[in-house]
């Protein structure tokens, strides 16, 4: 009974130890990526506002809310 403890014990440190690896391996991978976006002179895209342009001879605008 104690070799069945141990040998669950090793595989749930097994995976934990494994999905802490990967963890750490993709937050790497991820830093790199982004330090090549930023000298490649890649910024994030920023929300720009954009005018509605109404033409006066549609009519009136309404807007609708959706209702729940």
């Amino acid at each position: 009974m104690g070799g069945l403890l141990s040998i669950l014990l090793i595989i749930v440190l097994f995976f934990y130890a494994y999905s802490l690896i990967i963890k750490l391996i993709f937050r790497h991978k991820m830093k790199k990526i982004e330090k090549e976006m930023h000298k490649n002179g890649f910024e994030e895209p920023k929300e720009k506002e954009q005018k509605i342009h109404v033409d006066p001879n549609i009519g009136e605008y309404t807007d609708f809310e959706e209702i729940e």
